[in-house]
């Protein structure tokens, strides 16, 4: 499976962007992108918009010809998701 990541808001507001390939991620990771297929995986928290320096995350999953997007404000990220994320920032660059 193709992963992006799009990482936009924080106190720059500067949007990162990673493209990986779900076999690069660790086992449990790989896991994570498996229940996001069918899962909304959000967590307690609600979203506080207008937040200037809270992140923003877009997660596409391309499998085959099947995209699933999932979107998170910082708030409502699932503890589940969090490593995920924080793995695919570290990949992120600027986006152009």
């Amino acid at each position: 499976m193709q992963l992006k990541l799009v990482r936009s808001g924080g106190f720059a507001g500067l949007a990162m962007v990673a493209t990986v390939d779900s076999v690069d991620l660790p086992a449990d990771q790989q896991d994570v992108v498996s229940r996001l297929l069918t899962e909304d995986l959000r967590g307690p928290g609600l979203s506080r918009p207008g937040g200037a320096d809270q992140f923003s995350y877009q997660l596409e999953i391309q499998q085959g010809d099947r995209t699933v997007r999932r979107h998170w404000e910082e708030p409502e990220v699932h503890e589940t998701v969090r490593p995920l994320l924080a793995s695919l920032t570290r990949q992120a660059k600027p986006a152009r």
